[in-house]
């Protein structure tokens, strides 16, 4: 019995031991979450560099623990900021400027982006230009750069902003399903999105070549920018953005991309490994003519109403 008394008593002392290390590390591991910049992300080719910098490890390298969010529509990540689940995320500058003249929360863009979309039609609906799209039904995303731009090319084909349908769907996937099912007429799309409707079949008939005006961008939360350590992550989130950049322009890993185009972007193998890369952009700094131009669109379409 004396032999056996002590044993127990080592056992629980172990046991206590355990449980204390398992508990200091779960908090250790709940404050180190904390301090890691949360950034929320769409699978669009924008936000290419953004996973490549993460699987290359170059967030890492500049000393910015990254945590990739990751959603199917920009309400979703605007939501994700306002409510402070991320401090960073990949939007639409037509949305923010809405959102602060509807005087909700107010995110700030902190580097523009492409953003270049592409229109493209159901293979069925036999449209071929701009100007058979009267009385068609467009699919986009409200209030985002693909609402400003679907306006832009029915002022280049004559016509109305009332003559087309513009049907809502947020969900990036969906709006492709929903062209590459023949349920609309034509939709607006990002790439890869635009490769997937091409590749089944779905005409395209044009694309955004403004330079001038940037509408995709990087938002923050207030905090970012009034907290030290938050604007230093950002910093270096936008320096390894635009090394990402730099690396897919010249020396891309394929077999990252790949699994990029796989893994987050949910592409077939087929076409994962037949997509052509466009040369991407590097960030650039917030453009007050492109908030210019977003704020006179604005005006148009109310005094439309």
């Amino acid at each position: 019995m004396r032999r056996i008394v002590p044993a127990i008593l080592t056992l629980l002392m172990l046991a206590s031991c355990t449980k204390q290390e398992a508990t200091i590390s779960s908090d250790d591991a709940a404050r180190r979450d904390s301090l890691a910049l949360h950034v929320a992300v769409v699978p669009v080719m924008d936000c290419m560099p953004i996973y490549y910098a993460q699987r290359m490890g170059m967030f890492d390298s500049l000393g910015v623990d990254v945590r990739l969010l990751e959603f199917q529509s920009l309400m979703d990540v605007d939501t994700a900021l306002n409510q402070r689940h991320a401090q960073l995320g990949y939007t639409s500058l037509p949305r923010l400027v809405i959102m602060e003249q509807e005087g909700k929360d107010t995110l700030h863009e902190v580097a523009g982006l492409e953003g270049k979309l592409y229109l493209l039609t159901a293979h069925t609906k036999r449209i071929r230009n701009l100007k058979q799209l009267k009385e068609r039904m467009v699919a986009l995303e409200r209030h985002s750069a693909a609402d400003y731009w679907s306006d832009q090319l029915m002022k280049e084909a004559a016509l109305d902003q009332a003559d087309i349908y513009r049907p809502q769907f947020n969900d990036i996937g969906l709006r492709t399903t929903m062209l590459t099912s023949q349920l609309v007429d034509a939709a607006l799309l990002p790439e890869p999105q635009a490769s997937i409707a091409r590749f089944k079949g779905n005409r395209q008939i044009a694309e955004t070549n403004d330079s001038t005006v940037r509408l995709s961008c990087i938002a923050c939360t207030p905090e970012v920018l009034s907290d030290s350590l938050r604007k230093t992550q950002q910093e270096r989130f936008l320096k390894a953005y635009d090394k990402a950049v730099n690396a897919l322009n010249k020396t891309p890993n394929p077999d990252t991309i790949a699994m990029i185009l796989r893994k987050d972007y949910r592409l077939s193998h087929e076409l994962a490994d037949s997509i052509v890369l466009p040369k991407f952009q590097t960030t650039s700094e917030p453009s007050p003519l492109s908030r210019q131009t977003v704020i006179n669109w604005i005006k148009g379409r109310q005094q439309q109403r």
